[in-house]
Order: structure tokens, then C-alpha cells, then sequence
């Protein structure tokens, strides 16, 4: 939490942006009923924020029992978005590295077989973002959820994805998404520091019930259970 405050602190004097600006660049949405909704279609060129609320609607509904054409939807227009976004903004990591999370939302979506196609679009995704910047959290990040969900005879590794995850925080603190996954890693692994980190996740996010059931359950599927 302190590392995440003088981060804010840095944005408001390196930046001269207000408070509710510098913390929507530290932390990202906290998953809930509002983030459960399909935002509306724009005529408007997409931009990366619109990019990022899909994906995080996708997230949000997975588990909710008869909401995942929702998340099928958003998944669609994702695709669109990314696609369209990589073209008039190619060489951007960022970019490539929430395409890669919406092709490893495609697998978890429609499973095996059918998704299997998406497993190898995301790594190549993943691979890219890294390639063109290896300091980038987010690609860091995707590149982890691709090798925790991706099966181990394929190339898949919760330890491996640990590494990323803890890349990525170190590059990005304070972000509950990442510490989350960190606290998740770490408990399938039996390693110290699980529910440290689910906690502080949580602490960020206290209103969140997506945290919340991960806080208690250590399971990144319980979370509207």
C-alpha cells in the first residue's frame, strides 16, 4: 500500500495531475457490478481504454452463471479492437500484450478444443510485447497467466508464471491484479506469502467481491461463488 501511495505521490509531481488522475494510473478498475456490463458500442475510433474495459467485462462475468455470451460478446469486439489498434499503432508492447490476454480469454472460454488455436496466437502475442519491451508489466503479465492456464506438456509452468507475475509487480507496484495472481501462484506452489499478498490485493480493492472470494478461497475461479 505505501509503494502504491508514493507512486501516486510521483504522478502528482512529476506529471501536475490531480489526485483522481494519478490513482486511475496506478491501479486499474476493481472487478464488480460494474464492471459486469457490456459498455456500449462507440462509433469513435477504439482507443487502448476501450480495449482494457472489454477485456475486464470478460473477466469479470466468467464465472457468473448465464453471463458468458456477455463475456463472448466483449471478446468479439476485443478482437476488432485489437486488431485495428495494432495496425494504426504497430511496435506498441502494450497493445500486443492485451491482445495476447483476450486470445487466452478466447481459450478459457471455449476450451478444449475448440480454443486451443488461441493458445498459440496469445504466446506469439506475449512473446512480441516482450520483445519489444522487456520492461513492460503488462506484457509481463500476460506472458504469466499464458504459462499458469497453458498446460504443463505444452510449455506451461505456475512456477514460471510466478516469475512473470513478480516481474511485473516489481516493475508496476501496487497493483491489485498482479498481486493478486502473485498470492494465487505462490499458494498452488505451497510457497510463503499467498495470503500476504491476496490480502493486500483485497486492500486495494476492499469493496471488490472478485478479491474478496480470492482472499478466501485462493481459487482465481471462486470469484462469484
Amino acid at each position: 500500500m505505501l509503494r502504491s501511495f508514493l507512486a501516486v505521490l510521483l504522478l502528482l509531481t512529476s506529471a501536475n495531475l490531480s489526485l483522481a488522475e494519478a490513482l486511475s494510473k496506478v491501479s486499474p478498475a476493481c472487478p464488480g457490478p460494474a464492471t459486469a456490463r457490456l459498455p456500449p458500442a462507440r462509433e469513435a475510433r477504439p482507443s487502448e481504454a476501450d480495449l482494457r474495459a472489454l477485456l475486464l467485462v470478460a473477466r469479470t462475468v466468467r464465472e457468473i452463471p448465464g453471463r458468458q455470451n456477455v463475456g463472448e460478446k466483449a471478446l468479439v469486439r476485443a478482437g476488432r479492437e485489437a486488431r485495428r489498434l495494432m495496425s494504426e499503432h504497430p511496435g506498441d508492447s502494450t497493445l500486443h500484450a492485451l491482445a495476447g490476454e483476450r486470445d487466452l480469454l478466447m481459450v478459457l472460454y471455449k476450451g478444449f478444443p475448440a480454443g486451443m488455436p488461441y493458445g498459440k496466437k496469445a504466446e506469439i502475442q506475449n512473446d512480441r510485447a516482450l520483445s519489444l519491451d522487456s520492461k513492460n508489466p503488462e506484457a509481463h503479465l500476460s506472458k504469466g497467466l499464458e504459462l499458469y492456464f497453458k498446460p504443463w506438456f505444452v510449455g506451461g509452468s505456475v512456477a514460471k508464471a510466478l516469475k512473470e507475475f513478480e516481474r511485473a509487480n516489481a516493475l508496476r507496484p501496487g497493483d491489485p491484479r498482479i498481486l493478486s495472481w502473485i498470492g494465487i501462484a505462490r499458494h498452488r506452489l505451497g510457497r510463503p506469502g499467498a495470503r500476504s499478498s491476496l490480502a493486500a490485493a483485497l486492500s486495494l480493492c476492499p469493496e471488490s467481491s472478485f478479491y474478496q472470494a480470492r482472499a478466501q478461497t485462493f481459487n482465481p475461479r471462486a470469484v462469484h461463488q
